[in-house]
């Protein structure tokens, strides 16, 4: 009986596999529990071994069932993919080139789950017969397109309207879209090349609306129109080279949000010829990549803008590298290069949105910063950077910055004003601190080895020359000279060239105070090092060049090199000629060398003992000769500190008039 029954079975089988495009593998028998070698018992991995060949010169071909289906190449109509069970796969493979022209689009996505489309390197030509590529309108659908070569000619390539697209490595070419995101389409391109080629149809190489959502992974892609275009929707570019020859940005977005990265194998290379490389008018961050433009702006920003790190480049010598206007978001600059020619960021009316820079690295440009009127910026204590600043309504007490997260640090900051004749100056009031511009030809305080101070309204406090200090303010200024080295003298010029008088401390001759006129004052502090004397001083051509091969000198701003190494060269080799160390000693030493000459009139002085005689008929010589000055208190002030180069100075005077050998 089981011999019949076997032969039986076997016949049927035979009968079957003659009729059946299944595998020889599909049935078992019952009670064999190890199936011949290669077979399966599963039934369903029999339908996934199964291919079915799609026929070409079909207008409309259904695919409703899951399973492997393959196109050899030729004509095709619309293969419509409308499942009757989503959760079986649809894998399709292109296996030869393929033209469409019988009916629209190539795929039509309505039902499915997943959907695998494999290109073994074949071109679908949807050009010819002004075709779509796909459609797709289920939200439940999963579709993955790998490899091959894409070309459309009118019609978009792909458009997603709803569902999940992932398309891996493929070649696209279009006069319209190549891939369109709309609705709840959802879209992810990894790698591949892409390219828009007619600039009548003004459309894009990617394009994402009404909350489409697009991811661009190291993508290559060209236009001669814009490469990316937004509107209400979103996007995340990670690497990539783009690049945009015609009149439009790489990048244009309307009310919808753009995250730039850097990719998996690329940093990100973005350029537009003759456009801003990103048109803004939504929100777009910056995290990575290289952007540049040959354009008015590189960065032409009308919404929100945030960037942490890239480079942002203009190469247009009237350019600005990032254009900012419009009352549209907030624009932080948390880091990057911004390397321009002209302008940097050029800030021209954001109404009430801020810019708030906090750290970025400035390169090229002439202005870094460049304010439009009323317009302002905030600058964090971490920007260590310098920063030139232009601003189109310049006037002094203009103010530049404007939010402030801590006090004392701004004065800090390394600003410099473009603005000719003015200098950005520094304010803390109220507890506030800010920048603003200042007269440079107003009341700033220079100093060379040496510190100045003075009360500015907030208690004394030092000086630089970012701080304005009003016209009758006492300045008190300290010599910071080296350890060990010796005090000289004083330089107290002002930019103005008219004489500046002066006070030195009673007991402190390093340290002089004077009242700030309307002009800036330059101030240095004058010292020689403690070294050996000259070898031979009065031995060569030139002394002042023997002298400094001996001895340094420094504090020579003011004074000028020769001046000032001849005058101390000269306080090394008075020889028999005593150093006084007051003014009372400078003026007996001068005229006794000038054999005690009487006074035309001798003086009386409210701190010269009436009886010193002495002391009085030279100071009353020296006074009358023009060699020291007459004060307008009536005092003399006798001890008052005299440096060895101010004995040198008045010497040479005497000397020079023929009052002293």
């Amino acid at each position: 009986m089981r011999k019949k029954s076997m032969r039986f079975i076997s016949a049927a089988l035979a009968a079957c596999m003659m009729a059946s495009t299944l595998p020889v593998g599909a049935f078992a028998l019952e009670g064999d529990t190890a199936p011949e070698s290669g077979v399966s018992t599963q039934a369903e991995e029999t339908v996934a071994e199964t291919v079915t060949t799609i026929p070409t010169e079909t207008k409309v071909y259904t695919i409703a069932e899951g399973g492997n289906y393959e196109l050899l190449g030729g004509n095709y109509g619309r293969i419509e993919i409308n499942m009757t069970d989503t959760t079986k796969p649809v894998n399709i493979t292109i296996k030869g080139n393929v033209a469409e022209t019988l009916d629209d689009p190539l795929f039509n996505v309505t039902n499915a789950g997943v959907v695998n489309i494999v290109n073994e390197g074949y071109e679908v030509d949807c050009a010819t017969g002004t075709k779509h590529l796909m459609y797709m309108r289920s939200p439940e659908s999963q579709v993955t397109i790998t490899g091959g070569t894409y070309v459309s000619q009118g019609y978009n390539i792909i458009m997603d309207f709803s569902g999940t697209l992932i398309v891996n490595d493929a070649k696209m070419k279009s006069n319209a879209y190549c891939i369109y995101a709309g609705s709840s389409g959802v879209v992810t391109v990894n790698g591949g090349e892409y390219t828009y080629c007619a600039p009548v149809q003004d459309r894009s190489v990617f394009f994402g609306e009404a909350g489409g959502t697009i991811t661009l992974n190291d993508v290559t892609a060209t236009s001669i129109e814009k490469v990316l275009k937004l509107e209400n929707s979103t996007a995340i570019v990670n690497g990539g080279n783009f690049k945009s020859t015609g009149s439009k940005s790489c990048f244009v977005l309307s009310a919808s949000s753009l995250t730039i990265n850097e990719g998996t194998t690329t940093k990100g290379e973005f350029e537009s010829e003759s456009a801003s490389c990103i048109n803004n008018r939504g929100f777009v961050e910056i995290n990575g990549g290289t952007f540049t433009s040959g354009a008015e702006s590189t960065i032409y920003n009308r919404g929100g803008l945030r960037m942490t790190s890239g480079t942002v480049a203009n190469t247009n010598a009237d350019g600005v590298v990032i254009d900012a206007s419009g009352n549209y978001g907030d624009i932080k600059l948390i880091g990057g290069t911004i390397k321009g020619i002209k302008d940097g960021i050029y800030v021209r009316d954001l109404g009430s949105s801020e810019v708030t820079l906090q750290q970025v690295t400035f390169e090229g440009s002439q202005n870094d910063i460049h304010l439009g009127k009323g317009q302002q910026i905030n600058i964090k204590k971490t920007f260590t950077g310098k920063a030139k600043i232009r601003v189109d309504d310049a006037e002094a007490g203009r103010r530049i910055t404007q939010e402030n997260d801590d006090t004392r640090y701004q004065k800090d900051l390394n600003l410099v004003s473009n603005n000719e004749g003015y200098i950005v100056g520094y304010k803390r009031e109220d507890g506030v601190e800010y920048r603003y511009l200042a007269d440079a030809n107003g009341n700033a305080v220079s100093t060379q080895d040496a510190k100045a101070t003075a009360n500015l309204g907030a208690g004394a406090q030092q000086l630089d020359t970012t701080d304005v200090v009003p016209e009758n303010t006492t300045v008190t200024v300290t010599a910071d000279i080296p350890a060990g080295a010796e005090f000289l003298e004083w330089s107290v010029v002002r930019a103005d060239g008219e004489a500046l008088d002066w006070t030195p401390a009673e007991d402190d001759p390093q340290t002089i105070t004077f009242k700030m006129p309307g002009c800036n004052v330059t101030v240095a502090a004058l010292y020689q090092n403690n070294t050996p004397d000259p070898v031979n001083p009065g031995g060569g051509d030139d002394p002042v060049t023997e002298f400094f091969e001996a001895a340094a000198v420094t504090g020579v701003a003011a004074w000028g090199l020769y001046e000032t190494a001849t005058g101390i060269y000269r306080v090394l080799n008075m020889r028999g000629i005593p150093m006084p160390s007051n003014r009372a000693g400078l003026a007996t030493l001068i005229w006794e060398k000038a054999g005690q000459p009487e006074p035309q009139t001798l003086k009386t002085y409210s701190d010269v003992d009436e009886s010193d005689i002495y002391l009085r008929k030279a100071a009353s010589w020296m006074e009358e000769q023009g060699l020291m000055e007459a004060r307008d208190d009536g005092s003399f002030k006798p001890y008052g500190y005299v440096t060895k180069l101010r004995t040198c100075f008045v010497w040479d005077m005497a000397r020079d008039r023929g009052l002293v050998g």
